[in-house]
């Protein structure tokens, strides 16, 4: 009697690893994202060159690839901020800004103030929490008042903008424009 196995590829597993075209691909194409993502750190470094980017990649972020842009590079678990672009496989991109809430508890209301009403801002504990659909994210315009004063009493607190990638040669071109929107209040104080 022929054994039956229980882990028994299906037919996309068995064709994905027939064939040498998709390691080979995915390949190149995470190479060309991390040029793209370099390209955008040289241009935030241009304004700041006292300042250094940094890009992080991996292969399981639930189960996911990504690359992480951060500007400047988090040196040390008490950075002040962070302009954050996440690229993470077969999701939006993410632009996201980390900030070490007590360093500027005076510009709280104005970094909601001057966000998009789809702004997103992390309500959670969790700093490095990066599923925008979960209940730790409310949109800008459904924070309640008692969701903007506990931002000000975190450790730190991260707003996001997503969209979604438009074109393949720029697939960071909103980036620079959300973070121009933030960067005086962070580089000067």
């Amino acid at each position: 009697m022929e054994q039956k196995w229980t882990n028994k590829l299906n037919n996309d597993e068995f064709n994905l690893i027939s064939d040498t075209w998709y390691p080979i691909l995915k390949k190149g194409a995470i190479e060309k994202i991390k040029a793209q993502l370099a390209n955008l750190g040289v241009q935030m470094q241009d304004n700041q060159p006292h300042l250094n980017y940094k890009i992080s990649a991996g292969e399981n972020y639930q189960n996911l690839p990504y690359l992480v842009l951060d500007f400047p590079k988090i040196s040390g678990p008490n950075f002040p901020f962070v302009f954050r672009t996440l690229f993470w496989w077969g999701k939006p991109i993410s632009c996201q800004v980390l900030v070490r809430a007590n360093l500027f508890k005076n510009t709280i209301d104005k970094i909601i103030s001057m966000s998009h009403p789809n702004t997103l801002f992390l309500i959670g504990d969790n700093l490095w929490e990066n599923d925008f659909n979960s209940i730790h994210f409310k949109r800008k315009s459904d924070l309640s008042d008692f969701d903007k004063a506990s931002l000000a009493n975190k450790d730190y607190f991260k707003l996001v903008h997503t969209f979604e990638m438009k074109k393949p040669d720029n697939l960071f071109e909103e980036a620079i424009g959300f973070y121009e929107n933030y960067k005086e209040l962070f580089l000067t104080s």
